[in-house]
């Protein structure tokens, strides 16, 4: 008596089976105000963060840095006396905020490439240049040039800008410069501080940044020169360049630049929205379904499918290969085996030729219904051969 064909058993829930808590509407719910609550506590975390974070940085001649080359002081300063400090790391931020009736500072301005030095002369706020080391400055101005440097040491006042006679003296070296200004504080053929106008545009130009950080700001006149030059008006833009500033040569990201917190909230809504859409979908589950499928009904189902696309070379290859599997133990060869091995062993198991076994095995595949019928025959024949060696 023959066994019972093999059947497949497939697996799902049963009907009439109550469906797990989370795929209940109401489990759904709960779900969606889990979820709500913590992204609200999350970004409820995050906003506490960003107003209870100390707001300093170590930048030299930054305006939150308190160490001491730091320039925290120089800004409190300017504060207390009503001046609005606007802190800026870029040539677009710089150029929006500098409007008329205010003073752009501009720190180590030599450090700017020729394309900002040419924006930033555009401007319509009256200019302090603080800082000067080497570099050129002839796209930002050609008032100035630069003629050397001294040791820092304290000048006298030696001219009649109102503001360098406020100050009186000056301690300040580095670089000095000439041109077609007045210069003040001279030394070794140069000036420490210049001043200018262009139309109604001031300029002004402190060569050395020492005299705006935190140890330098008490020292001899500076503070009252520093003031004098940065409170001119009730706002002041802080330009600090940022050597990764890529104006001139932005893409469409650098154009919308996103603030830190605001990426870490985009963050945690993604986080959120996965949690929600997983908890909505639910987990995977595998539970009995009464239904059992003969193997033989699944092969006949697939053999329809290949027939259906006409994938007759398809259909042979995996004639072909069940083949192989099937006889490769009978007649000793290892797996997976190369064709010469198949065709040799099996020459030797039936006593065909090998020409014979490679046309059946790796001829040419079928190319409709009759050739495929003729090699599946083939193919049964040379089993029966084998089993009877």
């Amino acid at each position: 008596m023959s066994s019972p064909a093999p059947t497949i058993v497939a697996r799902g829930r049963a009907a009439g089976d109550q469906a797990p808590d989370g795929d209940t509407p109401a489990g759904r719910r709960r779900g969606v105000v889990v979820t709500v609550g913590i992204l609200v506590l999350l970004v409820v975390a995050v906003i506490v963060s960003q107003l209870t974070q100390t707001r300093t940085s170590a930048d030299p001649l930054a305006p939150d840095n308190p160490e001491p080359d730091g320039a925290r002081a120089t800004a409190q300063v300017l504060r207390e006396q009503g001046v609005d400090v606007t802190y800026v790391r870029t040539t677009s931020a710089a150029i929006a905020e500098a409007e008329a009736g205010s003073t752009l500072l501009v720190l180590n301005p030599d450090a700017l490439r020729e394309v900002q030095q040419e924006a930033i002369a555009q401007v319509d706020a009256d200019i302090v240049l603080v800082g000067l080391r080497s570099g050129s400055l002839e796209a930002l101005t050609d008032r100035i040039e630069l003629e050397g440097y001294a040791s820092r040491t304290n000048h006298v006042v030696d001219c009649s800008d109102e503001h360098a006679v406020a100050a009186e003296s000056i301690t300040a070296g580095g670089a000095v410069v000439s041109g077609d200004v007045e210069g003040c504080f001279t030394t070794d053929g140069g000036a420490l501080y210049a001043s200018w106008t262009e139309g109604e545009q001031s300029w002004r130009v402190l060569t050395d940044s020492w005299m705006l950080s935190n140890e330098g700001l008490a020292t001899a006149g500076n503070a009252a020169l520093v003031f004098r030059s940065l409170g001119a008006h009730d706002r002041v833009v802080w330009y600090l360049p940022d050597p990764s500033d890529t104006f001139g040569s932005e893409s469409l990201l650098d154009q919308f630049p996103l603030p830190g917190p605001t990426i870490v909230m985009l963050f945690l809504v993604g986080v959120a929205l996965v949690l929600w859409r997983g908890r909505l979908l639910g987990p995977v589950v595998v539970e009995p379904l009464p239904v059992e499928v003969k193997a033989s009904e699944t092969t006949r189902g697939r053999g329809r499918l290949y027939r259906r696309a006409g994938a007759h070379a398809h259909a042979a290859s995996a004639l072909r290969a069940g083949f192989v599997a099937r006889v490769a133990g009978r007649v000793g060869l290892p797996s997976p085996a190369g064709p010469d091995p198949v065709v040799e062993a099996l020459a030797r198991a039936s006593g065909r030729s090998p020409d014979a076994i490679t046309d059946v095995l790796y001829g040419p595949p079928p190319t409709d219904d009759e050739s495929l019928g003729s090699l599946a025959h083939a193919l049964d024949t040379l089993e029966s051969e084998v089993q009877r060696a």
